[in-house]
């Protein structure tokens, strides 16, 4: 004869856990859909395992034997390679624009007039470049003739601000740049020049430069406008 559940004693220990289990109804619940899990379907069993067999083809293939250093030697023959040459009147064009020349000699190279002298057509501009580089290096001061035209203002030296190779580009792009044809000036030129006067702290006159360089045709100075 079947005892039925519920008559059963509530006294003891046996007993108080089935009236534990009775007053959670969520323990029903969770044990419900236990009971109605499905199996994991085959497709995605057999997904599993393609991709743990891939897996282990790609470690195998590409992993270098799992030792330190396996692609290094790759790497090193990439990066040892010669760096593509730096276009320097490219250069020169990007630090003419950023290093705020661009205010004062203007985009076309003319210059403000009255006050900053044109650079296109200049006769400073395509004088010796060691000439050029002692005014972009400790600037100019003073008044200088371009063009027929005096102006008297004063140019700050970018020597602090530029090394050699920057130097050399802004120059080589000044003087092929708005129909000049002046050689390209080459750092080792700006070097020397850096170097001469390494103790300048003052601007160049052009009376200076011009007794520095006297083979040189530039105009003299007048009056200021």
């Amino acid at each position: 004869m079947k005892t039925d559940p519920r008559t059963i004693s509530t006294d003891g220990p046996a007993s108080a856990g089935v009236a534990a289990v009775e007053d959670r109804p969520e323990l029903e619940l969770w044990s419900a859909e236990l009971s109605e899990t499905q199996p994991i379907p085959r497709w995605l069993l057999g997904l599993g395992v393609a991709l743990m067999i891939w897996g282990g083809y790609y470690l195998h293939r590409y992993g270098g034997g799992f030792r330190a250093g396996a692609l290094e030697g790759t790497y090193r023959r990439v990066l040892a390679g010669p760096a593509a040459p730096i276009d320097p009147v490219v250069l020169g064009r990007q630090l003419f624009t950023n290093r705020g020349c661009i205010g004062y000699h203007q985009l076309n190279g003319q210059g403000l007039a009255g006050q900053f002298p044109p650079l296109a057509g200049s006769e400073w501009v395509q004088s010796s470049p060691e000439l050029l580089s002692r005014i972009v290096l400790q600037g100019l001061q003073g008044p200088v003739k371009v063009r027929g035209e005096t102006f008297n203002n004063a140019m700050p030296g970018f020597g602090p601000l530029l090394d050699d190779q920057q130097a050399a580009a802004v120059l080589t792009f000044i003087r092929q740049e708005w129909g000049n044809r002046a050689e390209a000036v080459l750092p080792s030129v700006v070097a020397s020049a850096r170097a001469a006067h390494s103790n300048r702290t003052t601007p160049w006159t052009t009376d200076e430069l011009k007794a520095i360089a006297p083979g040189q045709e530039l105009p003299s100075a007048t009056s200021a406008r």
